[in-house]
């Protein structure tokens, strides 16, 4: 163990080496922090004197083509430094630092990619709101990263995971996942069979209502949950969107959706007791008042209308995907247990089923958009 520490600890210096010119970074030891709870990739803090930057590595086995990510997160630098602050409150981007030779990123001798960001300092995250000011701060935030990107077409960006949030995808998988796996005589498994089976139709909802036209295809977020919003450490006003690989065409009602799964479910993805798994209504008009304050009129009737099946399918689709990978031996999603990702799933399909329950409710909210004010 002490001796894979020592490698790691050598590793990381290397990389890190390569991002600190030393005419420019202090000629001191950087102090190296694990930073934030991601399911994906690894990311390390790096504090070197008065200077700090954020390091990543990607994960090849959820991003097949990390040159691709890259190239989206450079169009993403140059489309938000063109834009002027003009939200009456904080707001900030992380940048790309180039290695010591220019370039975007570094590639190890493993064949890993490494990046560099700007660390965006006096900032906190929540894995769970706690209170209502904290939901609209989430929900501006999003619409207000929608709207910096609305004049930024889906055509310039690559599609980094694709089929990323098409559920008839997914749920495609999970059947040759499924078909290769010896079924066990398991209470929860047979509950998590028969819940997708019997959401099986209509789960292709959002894609007929795009190949219809009556949604279209934009710039999106991909994956903005609670904590990939930062907050501001004396004010708790929403201060940047990060974790941005996923950024790339798609529906913005994939955003909405997954925004409001992961705010409006307290418990969290992974709450021990399953009776608790609630979604939140009161948080709900929350986040979409403060949504709507900060998108302004991206969202037209119809998109407003398919607000409630957004939130019900991305929750679907998650706790899906989280069954199949349990099924599949864990290989996508981080686990620190071998069944995991099957309470991840029960946890999901538990919310889903409370969003159903309150169907009427979350229609209500979604169809007004009383503007909320911001921090």
């Amino acid at each position: 163990m002490q001796s894979q520490f020592q490698d790691l600890k050598k590793a990381m210096q290397e990389i890190i080496a390569q991002f600190c010119d030393p005419a420019v970074w202090p000629v001191v030891d950087p102090v190296v922090t694990v930073l934030g709870v991601g399911n994906i990739n690894d990311t390390w803090l790096v504090r070197r004197g008065d200077f700090s930057f954020v390091l990543q590595r990607l994960s090849r086995q959820v991003f097949l083509h990390p040159h691709l990510v890259m190239a989206n997160l450079a169009t993403l630098s140059r489309h938000f430094s063109s834009k002027v602050n003009t939200s009456g409150q904080r707001w900030e981007h992380s940048v790309l630092l180039p290695t010591n030779n220019g370039a975007p990123f570094y590639t190890d001798h493993q064949g890993d990619i490494w990046r560099a960001v700007s660390y965006i300092d006096m900032t906190t995250t929540h894995q769970a709101i706690t209170t209502p000011a904290q939901a609209r701060q989430v929900g501006w935030a999003l619409g207000h990263f929608h709207s910096l990107l609305a004049d930024l077409p889906v055509q310039e960006l690559h599609e980094t995971l694709p089929g990323f949030h098409i559920l008839p995808c997914y749920l495609d998988h999970f059947d040759r996942v499924l078909s290769g796996v010896t079924m066990k005589n398991d209470s929860e498994l047979r509950f998590c069979f028969d819940f997708v089976a019997a959401r099986r139709k209509g789960a292709d909802l959002l894609e007929q209502a795009r190949h219809q036209g009556k949604i279209r295809a934009r710039t999106i977020h991909g994956d903005p949950k609670v904590g990939n919003v930062l907050f501001d450490i004396s004010s708790d006003c929403a201060v940047s969107l990060i974790d941005l690989d996923t950024v790339g065409p798609g529906l913005i009602h994939y955003d909405i959706g997954d925004c409001l799964r992961s705010c409006c479910n307290v418990s969290g993805e992974e709450a021990a007791d399953l009776s608790q798994v609630v979604f939140d209504v009161e948080l709900c008009r929350e986040v979409l008042a403060g949504y709507f304050s900060g998108a302004g009129d991206l969202l037209l009737g119809h998109d407003r209308e398919l607000i409630f099946h957004a939130v019900r399918l991305i929750s679907f689709e998650l706790g899906l995907r989280f069954l199949t990978d349990y099924l599949a031996g864990n290989c996508y999603f981080k686990v620190s247990h071998e069944v995991e990702n099957l309470h991840r799933a029960l946890v999901q399909f538990h919310l889903v089923q409370s969003i159903e329950n309150r169907q009427e409710a979350i229609e209500k909210i979604a169809s007004g958009g009383n503007p909320a004010t911001c921090c």
